[in-house]
């Protein structure tokens, strides 16, 4: 009995050490357990993620052929347009330069051969040669388009939807134009043609006849050849 009791003086408990052991391990399980719940909600993060990247891969894909589908559908639409247009444009061209042909052979004949001839008739002329010019410009630029077009088509030409569609829009706007300018040209040689020969007043177009324009340019030299003193 009197050995434990001798061990018992002879040790020293440090109350504070034990204390502040204790609270260290207290310290250092709380941060434990505070990391291991921040590496299960890393893992459920890295594990949603990769869920999520699977789902947006498989979405992007999905939405891939649906752009594919409708750029199909673009071109399909816009292509038709333009077959459409393209025989439209001939067929209102053709038909308006018969009418402009068949109003111009009326002209000349009723006024023209006869002698009735003014200086406002040069609007026929004039009317005419804008609308030559400007098809020959919108011609050109459809060709141009059309050799683009073929480029694609041969694949001389890297493809793409949006290049397809743009090629496709400048040949409307070509047609659509070229269609405008005869349209314009046959309105307005028909307005001066009908008021020519139902209701023509000289007045009305500020015109001279074959007789005055010729007394005029005999005045312009007479009087400039006694300036000279001829």
């Amino acid at each position: 009995m009197l050995v434990p009791m001798l061990a018992r003086a002879q040790y020293s408990f440090d109350f504070l050490s034990v204390e502040a052991l204790i609270d260290d391990h207290k310290r250092i399980r709380s941060v434990l357990m505070a990391r291991s719940g921040v590496e299960q909600a890393n893992e459920l993060l890295h594990q949603y993620s990769r869920e999520a990247n699977v789902d947006y891969d498989s979405l992007n894909v999905k939405l891939d052929k649906y752009t594919k589908c409708f750029d199909v559908i673009d071109v399909i639409y816009n292509g038709g347009v333009t077959v459409l247009n393209v025989k439209n444009t001939y067929d209102d061209v053709s038909y308006k330069i018969g009418q402009l042909e068949s109003l111009i052979e009326t002209f000349i004949n009723e006024r023209t051969l006869r002698g009735d001839i003014v200086s406002s008739d040069t609007l026929i002329i004039n009317a005419c040669q804008r609308a030559v010019e400007q098809v020959g410009d919108d011609g050109t630029q459809l060709v141009n388009s059309l050799v683009e077009l073929a480029g694609y088509a041969t694949g001389v030409e890297h493809i793409t939807t949006e290049g397809l569609l743009t090629v496709m829009g400048h040949i409307n706007e070509s047609l659509d134009r070229i269609r405008q300018c005869i349209d314009h040209t046959y309105y307005v040689i028909w307005k001066y043609v009908t008021i020519r020969t139902h209701y023509f007043k000289r007045t009305l177009y500020q015109s001279k006849t074959l007789r005055e324009m010729a007394n005029d340019a005999f005045s312009r030299w007479k009087r400039v050849t006694e300036e000279v003193g001829y």
